[in-house]
């Protein structure tokens, strides 16, 4: 039982295909897109779990695979990003949470409490990693 337990957890890890992205590519897709108020349904939860949040209205986001092909991820509620500052501190938070306000990157680390935020100093970032983490959150509209 041990064993299954653990092939299991280790699929669920593998199977998140993780693209990367540099800074400055981020920052200007991020700049070119706008932001909008989204309704999204958490795990076809009851309606106490759906929320509305403003989030930027990109179709797809243009990542690199490990080869460094261009690949479009599409945009969904499910996206997450990981950042990786100058001294190696690793923050992660849903990817159409995040906008860049007065060149400090903000984004929410939660769908269920919205207030929890990270605010990173754009120029402090060294590296960035997104991936769909197959969570099964959809937009409502």
């Amino acid at each position: 039982m041990k064993k299954i337990v653990t092939l299991y957890i280790l699929t669920l890890f593998v199977s998140c295909k993780t693209y990367e992205l540099t800074p400055l590519g981020l920052k200007t897709q991020l700049e070119n897109s706008s932001v909008e108020e989204k309704g999204v349904k958490l795990n076809n939860a009851s309606i106490f779990f759906n929320s509305t949040y403003m989030a930027i209205s990109l179709d797809s986001l243009q990542v690199y695979d490990k080869q460094g092909s261009v690949f479009y991820l599409q945009n969904s509620p499910s996206i997450e990003m990981r950042l990786i500052n100058n001294e190696g501190e690793k923050f992660t938070m849903y990817f159409d949470t995040v906008v860049i306000k007065n060149d400090t990157l903000v984004g929410s680390r939660s769908r269920f409490i919205s207030g929890i935020k990270h605010k990173i100093p754009f120029s402090t970032i060294s590296k960035v990693f997104v991936q769909d983490g197959h969570k099964n959150f959809k937009y409502t509209n």
